[in-house]
């Protein structure tokens, strides 16, 4: 039988040299010849497997996805045993178990399967990262620690008082339990590697659900069954780090938290409410550096340019408008970094403050002492502000504040819920404020929405009619927008964890208050009247944008059909 190294070298895999120099490696580090090739970069991991499944005549599973495994073989080996030797049951034949590794010279799994769950054993190779995958798929994040604290908790519960009582734990207590806190720093680091904003705990009546939002899509997360017996001690656990209540099931709280991954530091900022079958749980994750640049929020060189010159203005009122989570607060920190300068005092009204800007003064909302946009604002105005920027307007007293604040020498910027750009006009009036403030206060209403971007490693070229019959592809009423040929989109790739998609960016609709747009505010004319006119005066859509974006290969037409809602 061939060596490794020889067989490599006769399938045309290694040269003579790569072998030589991974030879030296092996002998100084005693690290497996396989492996010392795989960390060179001379072959892959695949085909390192295939090769020795070839000398050892194994079978080699290229991958395990479209592999179905059935209930009974899961639940015919626990998952420490999984877990821990980091293997992936497939099959169950009689008393024969064949299982997915990844070292076929390890020989621990194959002893511990036969004395402790009495299966003769065959063996098959696959690639550690599929293993691990499929582990994760079948058992569930956190299985084997679930499973380890459930079976702590049974022989507590077996064991009983001098009286013959059985004795429980509290949540509290199991919260300070090393497995709970291991459990929870793993749902946290599982989050945080996969890009996660957001974190969902949501428990229903026969089990706990938990959802990652990834560029801005909730994805559910499998957890084994079992996790429903830890939810009060999970949510204990979070409350304790996020200095919360824990006694408290009965209120809403919020908190916030600080952790570190690796080299990386983001902040938690924590939600709790009561529900039906448990506290409902929402962690937001923030990184805590961010860089705030107006270069990098997606704006097309024209519209940078008309954003420069706004921000130029020494007064009037920026809003800016579209759904929660469009990426508004990302983008007023871009404009007040780019503001920032020691010549400048700039004060924020938040609810919440995301981030802590450096030479900014932040200031959080809290209605419960009654420190609301409104009152903030009457009182920050005797601290001499030049720029200020408040969260939102909700209500007429907010804006009409805002507005008076512009009107008297102050550049402020602000939020909207709306639509799109026109829409902000007929809101500001529709809340009752007066069309002549809002004519000769505001210089913009900027709409915007986050698209998803085609995952660069699995990016494919396809004919738009392959997607579309010419009557389904994505159309607005009031614009007409020419169509390319030619389209991108994401085939799905380990990378983008087969959603085709990695990242967003941000497109947008800006809305410049000219003399045309001022008397139309005047006249109290209507959304659509005012996009019209403003589409006439040069104005890009959210839907141009988007098709922009779609032909230059950086989104898709979905994207854009489910963020404009056109279709």
């Amino acid at each position: 039988m061939l060596k490794l190294g020889e067989l490599l070298i006769k399938k045309g895999v290694i040269n003579q040299g790569q072998l030589d120099v991974a030879l030296r490696e092996h002998s100084r580090t005693g690290e497996l010849l396989g492996r010392a090739l795989v960390r060179l970069g001379f072959i892959t991991e695949e085909q390192l497997l295939m090769m020795l499944a070839e000398q050892l005549s194994i079978q080699f599973i290229p991958s395990l996805k479209n592999k179905a495994i059935s209930e009974d073989v899961i639940k015919a080996v626990p998952a420490r045993f999984v877990w821990h030797y980091k293997f992936m049951p497939i099959s169950l034949k009689g008393n024969i178990l064949t299982i997915a590794i990844s070292n076929p010279l390890d020989v621990w799994p194959t002893e511990d399967i036969k004395f402790h769950l009495g299966f003769e054993v065959e063996v098959v190779l696959a690639v550690e990262s599929e293993i691990m995958e499929a582990v994760k798929t079948y058992y569930g994040m956190g299985a084997a620690i679930v499973e380890g604290i459930l079976d702590k908790k049974e022989e507590g519960t077996a064991r009983h008082g001098d009286e013959g009582v059985t004795v429980l734990e509290s949540p509290e207590k199991m919260a300070q339990d090393a497995s709970v806190i291991k459990l929870v720093n793993q749902l946290l680091a599982e989050a945080i590697q996969s890009r996660a904003t957001d974190i969902h705990i949501e428990p229903y009546r026969d089990r706990v659900k938990v959802r990652y939002r990834i560029d801005g899509i909730l994805y559910d997360v499998p957890v084994p069954d079992t996790i429903k017996q830890l939810h009060a001690a999970i949510v204990s656990r979070i409350k304790i780090i996020s200095n919360m209540d824990i006694v408290e099931r009965r209120l809403p709280q919020d908190g916030r938290a600080k952790v570190r991954l690796g080299e990386i530091d983001v902040d938690l900022r924590i939600s709790v409410i009561p529900t039906l079958y448990g506290e409902n749980l929402v962690i937001r994750i923030l990184p805590t550096q961010m860089i705030f640049s107006t270069g990098d929020l997606g704006l097309s060189p024209s519209d940078l340019s008309m954003v420069d010159e706004l921000l130029e203005k020494p007064h009037g009122i920026i809003f800016l408008t579209g759904p929660t989570g469009s990426g508004k607060t990302t983008t007023l920190y871009s404009f007040l970094s780019k503001l920032n300068r020691p010549d400048v005092k700039i004060i924020t009204i938040e609810d919440p403050v995301e981030y802590d800007l450096t030479g900014i003064t932040q200031v959080q909302v809290n209605p419960k002492i009654g420190l609301t946009f409104a009152s903030a604002l009457r009182n920050l105005l005797r601290h001499d502000p030049d720029i200020m920027m408040v969260g939102e307007v909700r209500d007429l007293e907010t804006g009409e504040l805002a507005i008076r604040t512009a009107l008297t020498g102050h550049l402020v910027f602000s939020t909207l819920h709306t639509n799109d750009a026109s829409s902000g006009v007929t809101r500001l009036v529709d809340m009752g404020i007066e069309p002549y403030l809002v004519a000769s206060s505001v210089q913009a209403f900027m709409a915007q929405r986050l698209v998803r971007t085609i995952c660069n490693e699995c990016k494919e070229t396809v004919l738009l009619k392959d997607i579309y019959k010419e009557k389904e592809a994505p159309k607005d009423a009031m614009e007409i927008v020419e169509k390319p040929t030619h389209v991108f989109r994401g085939k799905g790739c380990e990378s983008c964890k087969f959603t085709g998609y990695k990242g967003r960016i941000a497109i947008y609709e800006i809305l410049l208050i000219n003399e045309d747009i001022r008397q139309l505010i005047l006249d109290k004319a209507s959304a659509s009247q005012i996009k019209k006119k403003a589409l006439e005066s040069g104005m890009r859509s959210l839907f141009r944008e988007g098709w922009q974006k779609i032909k230059e290969g950086v989104t898709t037409p979905e994207e854009v059909m489910r963020v404009t809602e056109l279709g």
